[in-house]
């Protein structure tokens, strides 16, 4: 029985290191922007914004539902929780206004695919990040 606690505990302890991470928002090193906002970026991820400012289209990496990286992305970027982002997409997807954005499966999958797909953006912990990637937006810095 004691073994249950003590699992438990390890568990908690990896999710919260997890979410301590901060995240950062990348993109493809080829897309023509340096710098974003939150704003920005939650139209981007929310499929409300589809091209970057050269008429590329803009193609958003989300990691899976579940992660603690992507529950702290949406709520510090999109101010949004797990529940009321399938919400809006299930709403988006009823109405046949949207999709939600191709998903990977980890962090480093994400990184992959934001560098290897012409147009991308996504997000990762600030340690993932190098620099075959562009850091566009670190929330972490522009919090109130």
């Amino acid at each position: 029985m004691h073994y249950r606690y003590i699992l438990t505990g390890l568990m908690l302890t990896a999710n919260l290191a997890i979410a301590d991470e901060q995240v950062v928002v990348i993109t493809n090193r080829d897309v023509p922007v340096e710098t974003l906002d939150n704003n920005q970026v939650t139209q981007i991820f929310l499929r409300q914004v589809q091209s970057w400012p050269d008429g590329k289209t803009i193609q958003p990496i989300d990691i899976k539902e579940g992660s603690a990286l992507r529950t702290e992305f949406y709520s510090k970027v999109t101010g949004r929780s797990p529940g009321q982002l399938r919400a809006y997409w299930a709403r988006q997807a009823f109405t046949g206004m949207g999709v939600p954005p191709r998903q990977a499966a980890t962090e480093e999958e994400a990184e992959r695919l934001v560098q290897t797909t012409p147009g991308a953006i996504g997000y990762v912990g600030k340690k993932e990040a190098d620099e075959s990637v562009k850091i566009v937006l670190e929330p972490d810095k522009t919090a109130p």
